[in-house]
């Protein structure tokens, strides 16, 4: 460890070049930290709290890329690679913290709030609370436990405070939260972009640049101010918890990295549906679909365990959930979706909804032995089509199309009937698709490995199988050609494409 008293004198060895020179000066410069003394499973450690500039500036991550570096050479490896784009969306969940923060701030000053700054906000996709799990770092550049830290004792409100004075080279080397980090880098980046120039930064990887009505692209006066002050807060008022172990080797080090990372239970899909508000299609359901005196929603919504079997009624929250992505996204994209977008597309969600609901045996108990629209993959193919002809690519647009699609629903066109022969047309072979639907396979194309479920002979039920993401496309491709829809164009260059397959292995 670097002896701090001895920084301040002469050395013998004369410097001699401008590296030698930066050196000592960022060997020089000393961060004090206040922080509690404590243990963790019986071994000393410190908890303190600092602004995420301070913890960024302080702090290093000891994966291969960083050690790589002249600075850090002789340190060890004990994380893994960083992932960039798991730390662009925690470096947008802080980003619309911070933008919650200052909006909260000017509410208690009982300052004006202009609209565009809550289009800010809900441009941005979060819940109703954001906060930040504490880090765990190492400091490597002192005793086990800590004995040769330079510390003074401190007493804040009858509480045991302690000041270390830590060396630059005593880094805070990050055992778990090295995206946390990365993401508090970015947004630091981006505010300081963003306030420099005046505008929102340009590039393609940009944590947020919409479209403002202004010549010459920069900030009107209003967002102007509401962005330094969002930068104030980065670097003087947000803050995390850190706790801090103390001199552990590369073995006790890995050890933690991997202790904290393994042990913990991922939350299942439909529990985090449940209670995880950041996203707004989520809560769309709790807020708009399925309250108030006329909901849009009149099925039942249940966990997994009680909307699978073949007698139930309703459907689960994760399904309706992914449906409401198709309908925004076209896509089952896991990211969280702003309010912005969600309420753009409302009218569009709610005339679906209701459509779908008229079909005979929908919603309703035993529904899957009624119809085959309880299954929810039928559910989900008719929300694909129903927004590739709203907001899909331009050559698959159609707005009458989509009027022939709900016209054909509602008006019982299109059966959704066990009996009907076209929901069997995925368990056939090409000779016999095209021999009961003349021109189908323009549309249709399976291929050997696709596997889409089979006609239970017994109960003269259509069963789908488990493949939903194969399922969903060709269902959707049936739908089109029953009502010369526009064809997606897949079958016929996924068929070119076996022929040449084929081809060529002879």
């Amino acid at each position: 460890m670097t002896d701090i008293a001895s920084l301040d004198k002469p050395t013998d060895a004369p410097t001699t070049t401008l590296s030698d020179l930066r050196r000592i000066a960022r060997a020089s410069k000393v961060h004090d930290v206040y922080v509690f003394a404590g243990t963790n499973l019986g071994r000393d450690t410190l908890t303190a709290r600092m602004s995420i500039a301070e913890f960024y500036e302080m702090s290093a991550v000891g994966n291969r890329e960083t050690v790589s570096k002249e600075e850090y050479a002789g340190e060890f490896v004990a994380q893994r690679k960083l992932i960039p784009g798991h730390a662009k969306d925690l470096a947008l969940y802080v980003l619309r913290g911070l933008v919650v923060s200052a909006i909260a701030s000017r509410q208690s000053s009982n300052r004006h709030i202009e609209p565009e700054i809550y289009k800010i906000r809900d441009d941005l996709a979060g819940g109703p609370y954001a906060a930040l799990q504490p880090l765990v770092c190492n400091i490597r550049a002192c005793k086990p436990g800590g004995g040769d830290l330079p510390m003074d004792f401190a007493a804040a409100r009858g509480q045991p405070i302690f000041r270390v004075s830590l060396a630059s080279s005593q880094k805070l080397w990050v055992v778990d939260g090295q995206h946390r980090r990365e993401a508090f880098g970015i947004v630091i980046k981006y505010l300081e972009d963003a306030n420099k120039n005046n505008s929102y930064p340009k590039t393609k990887s940009s944590l947020y640049n919409p479209h403002i009505e202004s010549s010459s692209g920069k900030f009107d006066e209003t967002r102007s101010e509401f962005w330094r002050e969002a930068y104030d807060l980065a670097l003087q008022e947000c803050s995390v918890t850190v706790e801090i172990h103390l001199g552990l080797g590369l073995l006790e080090e890995g050890q933690l990295f991997s202790d904290l990372n393994s042990k913990g239970k991922t939350l299942h899909t439909s529990l985090l549906s449940q209670f995880d508000k950041s996203d707004a299609i989520a809560a769309l359901i709790g807020d708009h679909l399925t309250e108030g005196e006329n909901p849009i929603i009149r099925f039942s919504i249940k966990d997994d365990s009680d909307a699978k079997s073949w007698n139930s009624a309703g459907m689960t929250l994760k399904d309706v959930i992914m449906i409401n992505r198709l309908l925004i996204h076209g896509n089952n994209s896991a990211k969280a979706t702003p309010p912005s977008v969600v309420n753009e597309k409302r009218p569009f969600i709610d005339r679906f909804w209701t459509v779908v609901q008229s079909i005979s045996g929908f919603g309703y108990e035993n529904q899957r032995s009624k119809t085959v629209a309880g299954q929810p993959v039928v559910i989900k193919a008719l929300a694909k089509v129903a927004f590739d002809h709203a907001y899909g690519v331009p050559r698959l647009r159609d707005e009458e199309g989509l009027r022939i699609l709900y016209d054909a629903i509602f008006n019982k066109k299109l059966s959704f009937q066990h009996d009907e022969l076209l929901w069997r047309a995925l368990f056939m072979n090409d000779e016999t698709r095209e021999r009961e639907f003349p021109g189908i396979n323009e549309f249709v194309y399976l291929g050997d490995q696709f596997k889409g479920g089979e006609f239970d002979e017994k109960n003269g039920w259509v069963r789908f199988g488990p493949a939903q993401n194969d399922i969903v496309p060709r269902l959707g491709d049936l739908i089109r050609w029953r009502l010369n829809l526009k064809n997606r164009g897949y079958a016929m260059k996924a068929r070119a494409k076996g022929l040449e397959g084929a081809t060529s292995a002879e």
